[in-house]
């Protein structure tokens, strides 16, 4: 195979290579031949853009870290009022395009067997439940009741993820006002509730 496509080949092309590979089989097998094979170039050219694949590996946490939890903490700085934020959170939870539960996976299991990994994940961890939690303190529960709030309505959903109960969107979605109520207490406005449905379900039917 010449080396004549390498110039045409991006930095951000082997990145999603890497993220596939990543998500699909996990970080042993993100490899530079591999990822050339994929791509259908030589070996070579990974070196147009990356110094080794350390810099590469890095170049993935920086994506999911930028995608996964910059999603959230966007969500959560969304707005002043509650629910709103409660449901961008919402939109982060069932849109993949906002949070891939795929990568945060792969992420996991990385850490399971590399302790630098696993101490990354557990401050990315902590950067989503603080912003949780002032999301609770910001409607006027009290310190440690938002913090219990913010690790429920969190773990849960790390828990739906890891249990892979494979629910269609459409009945995942519609039991989100039992899921408001369960993690705040209140009930949530039938209206905005029902313009969020529409939405959730428009946008998933257009992907």
């Amino acid at each position: 195979m010449s080396d004549e496509n390498r110039p045409n080949l991006e930095r951000k092309d082997w990145i999603k290579a890497a993220y596939e590979v990543l998500t699909h089989e996990g970080v042993e097998r993100v490899r530079i031949l591999t990822l050339a094979e994929k791509l259908g170039i030589t070996r070579g050219s990974f070196y147009w853009h990356f110094k080794s694949r350390d810099e590469l590996l890095q170049a993935l946490i920086e994506e999911w870290q930028q995608k996964n939890t910059g999603a959230l903490l966007a969500a959560c700085a969304s707005s002043d009022d509650f629910t709103d934020r409660m449901l961008a959170i919402a939109d982060c939870w069932t849109n993949e395009n906002l949070f891939d539960p795929s990568l945060d996976a792969a992420m996991r299991n990385w850490g399971h067997h590399d302790a630098q990994m696993r101490r990354l994940v557990q401050e990315e961890d902590q950067k989503r439940l603080k912003a949780f939690q002032r999301l609770f303190q910001d409607h006027h529960f009290q310190a440690t009741e938002a913090m219990i709030r913010a690790r429920v309505f969190y773990f849960t959903q790390v828990g739906y993820y890891a249990v892979e109960l494979g629910e269609p969107l459409k009945q995942r979605v519609q039991l989100y006002p039992d899921y408001f109520w369960v993690f705040t207490g209140e009930s949530l406005d039938k209206t905005r509730f029902q313009h969020y449905l529409q939405k959730a379900l428009q946008q998933h039917n257009t992907e």
